[in-house]
């Protein structure tokens, strides 16, 4: 290694400030891996919450849906037949119509 003051003083300011240089920049990022590794398990933990909320959210839907049907059922049972108009509303002709449309078909012809 050269002294100071025999004409290397320039060779040996930049290899100390390359050296120099070099630890600044492995501590940065040494800093920024472990930034990146604390925001990684940040955000894991974070999107682990997410999930389970969505999951508790999902079961909540399908108990909620579950339950409804259930009512839906013992409503049903309840109450008994509901009311359906098709099956009191008359649809065409009935007897009565045919019987006088036979009547005057035959008396005509």
């Amino acid at each position: 290694m050269a002294a100071l003051g025999d004409g290397d003083e320039n060779a040996q300011l930049i290899q100390s400030h390359a050296r120099i240089k070099n630890q600044y920049r492995s501590n940065l990022q040494e800093q920024l891996i472990r930034r990146i590794d604390s925001f990684i398990l940040l955000f894991r933990k974070k999107l682990e919450k997410i999930r389970q909320w969505i999951a508790k959210d999902k079961m909540i839907g399908r108990f909620r849906s579950l339950l409804a049907h259930w009512t839906r059922g013992i409503r049903r049972r309840l109450a008994g037949d509901r009311y359906h108009p098709e099956e009191h509303y008359m649809r065409g002709p009935g007897p009565k119509t045919r019987a006088k449309s036979a009547g005057r078909a035959s008396s005509t012809g």
